[in-house]
């Protein structure tokens, strides 16, 4: 069954995808945004308020900041793991697409100026919250649908079709029961989201398991470093909550009868506690009084917090900083798809800058936009020959490798032991697949598979995106390998 043709497939109604194709509408182009689940809710943008006490943009504010400075920093807490000219794009493109977005999704600033981050010696991050505590992306769907763009909730994108020598579509299944088919498209652009739910502790929605990653992979496409990722100290009982990073690293937090020390960073706790949960060990934050008022609400409210005053932790993967690779306008290395979003890979490197997440999201599902616009100018008839689609292996016994994939990772978040990731790797490899049959290929299996097929590129990328290819690394073969954690 064909679906009708649509200029373009936004695949992911995130900030991202949405920024993308309220861009390509307004341009006169036709948008369709699929979802897996109800739009504008389907990624990370729509946790960005639940998690931390507030939205936080980070770019350049005050005299004597500047777009190189910015991108000075950007550079060096990269190590040279981000894709050359996409970290000058952000810089460049922070400040107004900061204002853009208070003024878009109707922020209401929380602080006259901004403030001091972590690690950065100039003021850059400005907290925010949703002015009437609406949903974050509401307005932006508001505004999708003013300008005509096209939405399908409750379709998973688990295959891309490809033409002669271009991407003319995607495979999808409706969740609803209404089977498998394809949708016909001019360009695709995966702003599906990061693989944080390929691990079972994370902060992102269960739709970001790597959907980009596994598409990309199983059509041979080009990707940047995917097994780099952010990962950050969470309260342990869900819904997980970010203490923030002022809070963490003032706070006293005991690993069993042991205090980390008081001059830690993000990271080294980060570290720190993801070695406590593999050992069975608590952890345990103590907030101090000056920062104990900036915990979320909820964590105040706990029963753990309102009888100890201390909160047990764990470490959940955050954000993805490798992914499908891209040029600086979003197009990656197959004729007619993009990325952009936390789909895209290669934007920051080896430690990603809190509050740039959402930036990087408009800015860049902007400019593939503008990317497609240009493109299709010189779009060629589309070849019915040599079609074929390009699907991740769909696993027999989808809930048992869902189940397995839950213990295999779970220990991985960010230490990674060789010899552990290894193993994991040659599981994953011969796990029974089913050739792909429309008629057979169902939600569960589709789900199942996208997860296998994005754990596989994280995890086999393991010695090309170790902590030992940066400089002041431990030595390969220590057995100390991670993924990046937080500036």
């Amino acid at each position: 069954m064909h679906a009708k043709a649509r200029s373009v497939l936004v695949v992911g109604s995130g900030l991202a995808g949405l920024t993308c194709a309220a861009e390509l509408a307004a341009s006169g182009r036709d948008a369709l945004v699929v979802s897996p689940g109800r739009a504008g809710r389907d990624g990370a943008t729509h946790r960005v308020h639940a998690l931390a006490p507030w939205i936080l943009l980070t770019a350049p504010w005050v005299r004597g900041d500047s777009p190189t400075r910015f991108f000075d920093d950007l550079k060096r807490r990269g190590l040279g793991l981000e894709r050359s000219g996409l970290a000058e794009v952000l810089a460049d493109s922070s400040h107004a697409a900061a204002l853009r977005l208070i003024e878009d999704l109707d922020l209401e600033p929380m602080d006259a100026e901004p403030v001091t981050l972590a690690g950065d010696e100039l003021p850059r991050g400005l907290r925010c919250l949703p002015r009437n505590r609406h949903i974050m992306l509401a307005p932006a769907l508001t505004h999708c649908a003013a300008v005509g763009v096209r939405v399908r909730e409750r379709t998973l994108v688990f295959g891309l079709l490809i033409g002669e020598d271009r991407v003319v579509g995607a495979v999808v299944v409706d969740r609803d029961g209404g089977g498998v088919s394809s949708i016909e498209a001019e360009a695709v652009v995966l702003a599906c989201g990061g693989g944080g739910a390929v691990f079972p502790v994370t902060t992102s929605p269960r739709w970001c398991r790597g959907t980009g990653l596994a598409l990309a992979s199983a059509a041979a496409v080009l990707l940047h470093r995917p097994g780099l990722a952010q990962a950050l100290p969470v309260t342990a009982t869900p819904p997980l909550f970010f203490p923030s990073s002022a809070a963490l690293v003032h706070g006293r937090i005991e690993i069993g009868s042991r205090a980390l020390p008081a001059d830690r960073d993000v990271e080294a706790t980060t570290v720190a506690i993801a070695g406590a949960a593999r050992a069975g060990t608590p952890a345990l934050f103590e907030p101090i009084a000056e920062t104990a008022s900036i915990l979320p609400a909820r964590v105040r409210a706990s029963a753990a917090f309102k009888q100890s005053g201390r909160i047990p932790l764990t470490v959940a993967l955050h954000h993805c900083i490798g992914g499908v690779a891209i040029d600086t306008w979003g197009r990656t290395s197959l004729p007619g798809l993009y990325a952009c979003g936390e789909a895209a890979g290669g934007v920051q490197g080896q430690r990603r800058t809190m509050g740039t997440g959402l930036l990087e999201a408009a800015v860049f599902g902007r400019r593939a936009a503008q990317a497609i616009i240009r493109d299709q100018k010189e779009y060629g008839p589309r070849s019915e020959r040599n079609r074929r689609a390009a699907v991740p292996g769909l696993p027999f016994e989808p809930a048992a490798i869902e189940h397995r994939l839950d213990e295999l990772l779970g220990p991985l978040v960010v230490l990674r032991p060789p010899d552990e990731v290894e193993s994991a790797v040659r599981e994953l490899r011969a796990w029974p697949l089913g050739d792909f049959e429309p008629s057979l290929a169902d939600e569960a299996s589709a789900f199942a598979g996208i997860r296998r097929q994005a754990a596989l590129a994280m995890l086999g990328a393991f010695r090309e995106d170790r902590s030992a290819d940066a400089p002041g690394a431990p030595p390969a073969g220590s057995g100390e390998g991670r993924w990046t954690t937080s500036a």
